[in-house]
């Protein structure tokens, strides 16, 4: 037993115009709910591996930044390294050059309290023999204002 349903048209100021239609079967609606409930799941589906692929590409992008903030780490962790053992190195050198100086100190020291120019001038007069220049020994050069000077005969 078919059931009808009436609709009403209206087309601007014309009469209107009644136009049955069937109303639908049981058949027609579990079949229209059936469709319906095929497309939700099949974009439920799509949604699904939407994500999954969203889901995938944000894993990677994360393992990615891991990865690249461990570089960081790494090269930071081996920069302060280097900059450590350039300070010891630096340090060892400072020890090294003070060490130096103090020997230098020392050895001129040593050198000045042994070697005086009283006890150099009384050596050479007294054990070699050495004798003070007189003034008609002495000759006087002047020199222009090159760096050197050339000698060309024997100097008496």
């Amino acid at each position: 037993m078919a059931q009808f349903q009436t609709f009403y048209y209206e087309d601007g100021s014309a009469v209107r115009r009644y136009e049955t239609s069937a109303l639908p079967t049981r058949e027609d609606l579990a079949r229209e709910q059936f469709e319906l409930r095929e497309r939700k799941k099949r974009a439920r589906i799509r949604a699904h591996k939407k994500a999954k692929r969203a889901n995938r590409r944000n894993t990677v992008m994360l393992f990615g930044g891991i990865l690249l903030m461990g570089a960081f780490f790494v090269s930071y962790v081996h920069l302060q390294n280097s900059i450590t053992t350039s300070m010891s190195h630096i340090s060892k050198l400072e020890k090294e050059i003070t060490d130096i100086k103090t020997e230098n100190a020392a050895a001129k020291s040593r050198i000045s309290t042994t070697a005086n120019l009283d006890t150099i001038s009384r050596t050479a007069v007294k054990e070699l023999g050495m004798v003070y220049a007189n003034s008609d020994q002495i000759v006087y050069y002047t020199i222009d204002d090159e760096d050197y000077m050339s000698q060309l005969e024997k100097i008496d």
